[in-house]
């Protein structure tokens, strides 16, 4: 995509593979953490490494987020002085492109909902795949009609949906680095519940702490007073 791009003149082409290519380093990267993440804690890591996933999703939208703005910013300068571009190369070196968009996106989209890290990969995939359909459409219209200001107005239109998709990741990612408590957790149910519970003779409670080590492992503490026996 990227030799392509060069020829045709395409800067949607181009940044269709620039995608790509962050694409495969957060890929590696991914797999990478999985693997760390699945490593035992110890007595110098003792809530093991699961946290390695985060920051590698962390690492993965800011990344794309950067890139995206960069594209932004290439795309206004050619709107202003559109190029010619070469339209049946685009067109092909498109089509590949989405054919391998689409497999990686179909092997990643069952996991992608239960890991905070995948999906970051995920999402990545998904906006080339849909920059890549872009891409086919333009280069189609752009074999017909010459409006080669279409290509960076379509760079620009799909830079901005990824940045959209990036922020929830960002959000999410920034929330458990950061400790924030999970949604759905009420630390005056959690107290109540547990005083009143007779059988573990609780006098009071304080000090609590919610988070998560990674999405799907929520860690409680609190400091507990007893009553006598």
């Amino acid at each position: 995509e990227i030799i392509g791009g060069t020829i045709s003149g395409s800067l949607a082409l181009l940044s269709d593979a620039f995608h790509n290519f962050s694409d495969a380093v957060a890929l590696v990267m991914s797999f990478i953490a999985v693997l760390i993440g699945k490593k035992e804690k110890n007595t110098r890591k003792s809530f093991g490494y699961k946290r390695a996933e985060i920051i590698a999703a962390f690492f993965n939208v800011c990344v794309l987020i950067v890139i995206c703005i960069y594209i932004i910013y290439e795309a206004i300068k050619r709107i202003n002085n559109p190029w010619h571009i070469n339209s049946k190369t685009m067109l092909i070196i498109a089509i590949i492109g989405l054919v391998g968009n689409e497999i990686s996106v179909l092997l990643l989209f069952r996991n992608s909902k239960e890991n905070i890290n995948i999906k970051s990969s995920f999402l990545h995939l998904l906006g080339d795949t849909f920059s890549s359909i872009a891409v086919v459409i333009v280069a189609i219209v752009l074999i017909f009609k010459p409006f080669y200001v279409l290509d960076p107005i379509l760079s620009i239109l799909v830079a901005m949906f990824i940045i959209k998709e990036c922020f929830s990741i960002l959000k999410q990612t920034l929330n458990v680095l950061m400790q924030a408590t999970p949604p759905g957790f009420d630390y005056e149910k959690i107290k109540q519940r547990l005083v009143n519970d007779d059988s573990l003779n609780i006098k009071s409670m304080h000090h609590f702490h919610i988070w998560d080590i990674t999405p799907g492992e929520t860690i409680f503490d609190a400091h507990v007073v007893i009553n006598q026996t």
